[in-house]
């Protein structure tokens, strides 16, 4: 597989275009020269072709998460798509695509995608990877060829545990309230966040087995391996996160709508973020992520 490199004196990554157009690697370099890498990769880069859900960060579009039973409905017909996590559709249709590479040099990168037959309003989208001397800048839009659809966006990167090696993993999300699930799918009702799911005050992680939706999260998503520290700002619309943490990762994803978003409204009457783009009129989203060593 081809890669993308990109590199700074004090951090690196690489992206793999035709791997969903993901960041692969993701690198900083410490204040005693040490490079760490932040995101979980293979040692052979064409494992992610094969389990294109579990490495590196990669773009979620048209929609990130769950769509529940495959089909929703917009402007009056109900639409299918196909099924990819039981009877669910998770992650859009760009996370096991080959993207097109538009420019690239040692410091950005910008790939572009045109939806294939899964997504029946044609469209496409543009993912724009800035590599920083702290972090990494990510753009992702989403626009329609010639028809209207609803539309979210977002990143699931799979974050390392052994960042700081045993270090204890924390968490901030500065969020009050969370999406009651049924077989990880929204109930329409929102319930506060628990003892086992309040991470305002960044606990640690411990032996939490969080996939859990956040509601308009307050201020930057935090992760910590002791005083090393991954901090997450977005644009305005990047209104949810969802925090999932399996025993071999912390997976802490900005987006900008919820689990099961198109169905949520004309289900739930609750507002869940969907964004509807039209032709000329693109959903943008940004994502910041930064690393700094605390004291």
């Amino acid at each position: 597989m081809d890669v993308i490199e990109l590199e700074t004196a004090t951090s690196h990554c690489t992206v793999a275009s035709e791997a969903g157009g993901r960041l692969l690697r993701l690198e900083a370099r410490d204040a005693g020269g040490r490079w760490r890498p932040l995101l979980l990769a293979p040692d052979d880069p064409d494992q992610v072709l094969r389990e294109p859900t579990r490495w590196g960060a990669f773009p979620m579009v048209p929609w990130p998460n769950r769509i529940t039973e495959a089909q929703f409905r917009f402007d009056g017909k109900t639409y299918r798509v196909p099924p990819n996590s039981g009877v669910n559709a998770i992650h859009g249709v760009g996370f096991d695509r080959p993207w097109s590479v538009e420019a690239a040099n040692t410091r950005s990168a910008v790939m572009s995608l045109n939806f294939d037959e899964r997504w029946p309003f044609g469209g496409g989208a543009r993912h724009t990877v800035r590599l920083l001397e702290d972090g990494v800048a990510l753009t992702l839009e989403v626009f329609a060829g010639d028809r209207a659809f609803p539309a979210g966006a977002g990143w699931h990167p799979w974050l390392r545990r052994d960042v700081s090696g045993d270090e204890p993993v924390s968490v901030q999300v500065d969020a009050g309230e969370i999406y009651e699930l049924a077989a990880m799918i929204p109930t329409g009702r929102l319930t506060p966040v628990s003892r086992e799911t309040d991470l305002r005050t960044a606990p640690e992680l411990g032996d939490r087995r969080l996939d859990t939706c956040y509601r308009h999260p307050r201020g930057p998503l935090r992760i910590a391996w002791g005083a090393f520290e991954l901090t997450i700002t977005s644009s305005a619309n990047v209104t949810h996160a969802v925090v999932y943490t399996p025993e071999r990762a912390v997976c802490v994803e900005p987006q900008t709508c919820a689990i099961d978003a198109f169905n949520f409204y004309t289900r739930h009457a609750l507002d869940s973020g969907t964004a509807v783009v039209e032709p000329g009129r693109p959903l943008i989203a940004e994502t910041t992520w930064r690393w700094s060593v605390r004291g």
